[in-house]
């Protein structure tokens, strides 16, 4: 737990962390001012013909859509995740101080375990909480100018779900990166090679092989991220499925990351 705990304190103050950590709430401010400042000049008729307007409180998320403001807040929060886990990472290595951290700590796997725990928690955290203060910076526009009909028991469970099922995808982004810069020693591997996969790769083999799609990155994260089958494609896959296999996948990248980590000479590190 004090390595946990250290780990956690480390990364908090990288100054990259802090910079995704200010950036999110930028973004609450911003978007919390554009929808009281758009709402001010629009009756409850007209919010309710614009779709998604956050004036409304259960446009915050949709089940029906499998869509919302959190939609937005989920795609960068999970990308902040990426750039966070493969900082907290590469950095070290970037650095040189990797050797005097295991000079402190010597058990490799043991380390390693450690930040990926510490990363995953953190960017648990940071998630939920950037996204309760993205919702409450509705509230203004809500009370003054929106609406708050329709917000039931099942709402509530809905919203809640959401900011859960977010936050555990920003974990696991971070996870990955960690795991990925551990292995390459690089920040800019980490990042470059999850876009590269999901970008350049993955459309090469749904154009090519598209019965493998169904076990992509792209599409099961899709399906997580909504909660529901995917509309439009050629094969049926439900969320608990989509989850699993996306948490094999990760499972798969950790333990490559702590294969190469305990084993690989680090004496020239840095």
């Amino acid at each position: 737990m004090n390595l946990l705990r250290s780990e956690m304190r480390r990364a908090l103050h990288r100054r990259a962390i802090r910079v995704l950590i200010g950036l999110g709430l930028l973004g609450c401010v911003i978007a919390g001012s554009i929808a009281f400042f758009t709402s001010q000049s629009m009756t409850l008729a007209e919010l309710r013909s614009e779709e998604g307007h956050p004036a409304l409180l259960v446009e915050w998320w949709n089940p029906e859509r499998n869509d919302g403001m959190l939609a937005v807040a989920m795609f960068f929060l999970v990308l902040g995740g990426l750039f966070g886990g493969a900082t907290v990472a590469g950095a070290e290595w970037r650095a040189g101080t990797i050797t005097t951290v295991l000079t402190w700590e010597p058990r490799r796997g043991r380390l390693h375990a450690a930040r990926c725990a510490s990363s995953a928690i953190l960017a648990f955290v940071i998630s939920a909480a950037v996204q309760i203060l993205f919702l409450l910076s509705f509230v203004p526009a809500v009370a003054a100018n929106g609406s708050a009909a329709g917000a039931d028991r099942a709402f509530w469970l809905e919203l809640v779900a959401t900011v859960v099922r977010t936050s555990a995808l920003t974990a696991a982004a971070a996870l990955l990166a960690v795991s990925l810069a551990t292995a390459a020693r690089n920040t800019a591997f980490a990042v470059i090679a999850v876009f590269a996969w999901l970008v350049v790769v993955e459309n090469l083999v749904r154009g090519l092989k598209p019965s493998l799609a169904a076990w992509l990155w792209g599409e099961n994260l899709g399906t997580v991220m909504t909660w529901a089958q995917l509309e439009d494609v050629d094969f049926t896959r439900g969320p608990l499925l989509a989850l699993t296999t996306l948490a094999c996948y990760c499972a798969i990248v950790v333990v490559l990351g702590t294969m190469s980590f305990t084993r690989r000479d680090i004496g020239s590190a840095g």
